[in-house]
């Protein structure tokens, strides 16, 4: 599979090329008067070089992380009542597993996200073509002008960390290529409670690799990109166990070809992923191994009032416990009503159904002051896992169904303000549940509500920059397929019902210092709410101190994290690091 993509790729590069690509396009659905950008300081940018995206989304608090150890597998969401409910994209293709639902942004590199990647709420089930609420968009972008970059980076648990990248121009031809290459052993000291120990048996080694080309033929520009990661991670299981070793390998190629002129553009797609999970905390050691495929063509074409987004995908997953395919073709159409209004109404064929969703949003701006409100209905389709899983799998489960409002007010400027409220109903939510055959079985299980709300403030002085952004979460379980009472009225898990960030940058005569401080609210690990499943609130903060020498050559990056040695754990009963220390060194060359 590797060999025919590489393959392709000689194929489908043109000789004679000239100029450079435009940046691809994917579906505006919130108007050119709404604009919400991320707050990057001095250190973000420099992390974001070597940084894994789950890492560094953490410094915003409408992100949800759940992950073991650093480096570990991520499952995350954004605003959603679960995490197969956000999605990931590339350019705007779905490229968020349909075998499992998630996408691990561990293996994600931050400097794929640029400063409008992440759609909250339902502004992202607007955009996603198989999600509801929240999704994350990334590009391949190449910098400008040519130049070369290596950053090398070390902490105090174990973590190393290389990064080097190239970019420029052969002939008329832009390319980048990149390779980042990650690894740790996470060994450290834990506290927890009346716990403490060394945590061991964690470790991981990741590897990306990435090569873009950018060109122009006649009036199309064209745009190629390979992307390739390489991860195994070991899990020794929660601190309450024995300390078994379990494995994951995982190997994921990805290729995409695009052409565009100025109204009309085709994206190729083609992923093959490899997995291996060997499981040893059991009497027997049990190996799984997967695969999974997807193919996807896309067609859109633009005008000033509206845009149509028609695509083709293809996924099979293969595998130990389960072998299935699907073809699910989807439409977006997106219509600007009038100069603020919008309306996006998109739909899908999914194993002989139609699920259909539409979005209104309204966005306007007075001098300094914007506002959106938005409402929509939206799905979630059911993975290949929860249709064909052996045994459990359940071919008969529906589509989710959500109803959904947003309101936002921001202002921009020197001194700038948001608040935004998503208001969500969600219908046939799915969820594993004991079966009549005595498996657990996914089902349309739950009839949820939720509320999330943040807030943030952004001030700019002369040499300090300041940002807190707070998020509040509430979640109640209507119903049940079962009316169990113990279920009903209670909040969804790992949903901390207040995630609060705030950052201070301060340029010194020398050098920049940050100051970044962490709060996660209370969560829940089980679904009946019991003390038992209770994570405490906490509280962390890292300080950081970078310098840049010979006109930007080289930066270095000093990192405390968790100052005051706080405890603190993402899944219940996993440790996180205490006080840790990171050194980050970066050599630039442009030309």
């Amino acid at each position: 599979m590797k060999n025919l993509i590489i393959s392709v790729i000689a194929l489908l590069m043109p000789v004679a090329l000239y100029g450079q690509a435009d940046t691809l396009w994917t579906a505006n659905v919130l108007g050119g008067a709404y604009r919400s950008e991320e707050v990057k300081t001095s250190s973000d940018s420099l992390l974001a070089t070597i940084s894994s995206a789950s890492s560094y989304l953490s410094k915003d608090s409408r992100f949800i992380l759940k992950q073991y150890t650093p480096g570990s597998v991520v499952t995350s969401s954004f605003g959603g009542a679960s995490s197969e409910q956000s999605r990931v994209l590339w350019d705007g293709i779905d490229i968020s597993s349909m075998a499992s639902g998630v996408f691990d942004l561990s293996l994600v590199p931050a400097s794929m996200l640029n400063n409008t990647a992440l759609y909250d709420g339902i502004n992202g089930g607007a955009l996603a073509p198989m999600g509801s609420v929240g999704a994350l968009n990334v590009a391949a972008e190449i910098p400008k002008g040519r130049g070369t970059s290596t950053l090398f980076s070390a902490s105090s648990i174990g973590d190393r960390g290389l990064f080097a990248q190239s970019w420029g121009n052969i002939g008329t031809v832009r390319y980048q290529s990149s390779l980042r290459s990650t690894g740790g052993t996470n060994s450290y000291p834990y506290t927890l409670g009346s716990l403490n120990g060394v945590l061991e048996g964690n470790g991981y080694n990741d590897l990306t690799y990435l090569q873009s080309f950018q060109g122009k033929l006649s009036r199309w520009n064209w745009e190629s990109t390979l992307w390739y990661t390489q991860s195994e991670k070991d899990n020794s299981g929660s601190i309450l166990t024995p300390g078994y070793i379990n494995h994951l390998e995982d190997d994921m190629l990805r290729f995409k070809y695009a052409i565009r002129n100025r109204t009309n553009q085709w994206q190729v797609y083609l992923g093959r992923e490899w997995q291996a999970y060997t499981d040893t905390n059991s009497p027997w050691t049990i190996t799984d191994t997967n695969t999974y495929t997807q193919a996807t063509v896309q067609y859109s074409r633009r005008n000033e009032r509206q845009e149509l987004f028609i695509t083709s995908n293809y996924f099979r997953a293969d595998g130990t416990n389960r072998t299935a395919t699907a073809f699910l073709p989807h439409v977006l159409y997106n219509l600007s009503l009038t100069k603020n209004d919008r309306l996006v109404i998109k739909g899908a064929g999914y194993q002989g159904r139609v699920h259909v969703g539409a979005h209104y949003n309204r966005a306007t701006k007075t001098g300094k002051w914007g506002k959106q409100f938005a409402a929509g209905t939206y799905y979630r389709l059911p993975t290949l896992n929860e249709l064909y899983w052996r045994p459990g799998g359940n071919p008969a489960l529906d589509a989710e169904r959500s109803y959904g409002v947003k309101y936002t007010l921001q202002r921009m400027g020197k001194t700038a303000l948001r608040i935004s409220t998503d208001q969500l109903y969600y219908d046939r939510m799915i969820q594993w549940a004991p079966g009549s055959s005595g498996n657990w079985s996914p089902q349309n299980y739950y009839a949820v509500y939720t509320s999330t709300t943040t807030a943030s403030a952004t001030r700019n002085w002369s040499k300090l920059t300041t940002d807190i952004n707070l998020t509040h979460q509430y979640s109640r379980v209507l119903s049940t397929a079962s009316n169990d009472p113990s279920i009903v009225g209670k909040s969804l898990i790992y949903r901390p019902m207040i995630q609060a960030v705030y950052t201070s940058e301060y340029h010194l005569p020398v050098g920049v210092i940050q100051f970044r401080g962490f709060y996660t609210g209370l969560r829940h690990t089980l679904r009946d709410n019991t003390a038992a499943g209770e994570i405490p609130a906490q509280f962390w903060c890292a300080l950081s101190y970078s310098v840049a020498g010979a006109n930007k050559r080289w930066n270095l990056l000093v990192l405390v994290d968790n100052v005051f040695n706080n405890e603190r754990q993402c899944y219940q009963y996993f440790p996180m690091p205490g006080r840790s220390y990171q050194l980050t060194l970066k050599l630039n060359s442009k030309q």
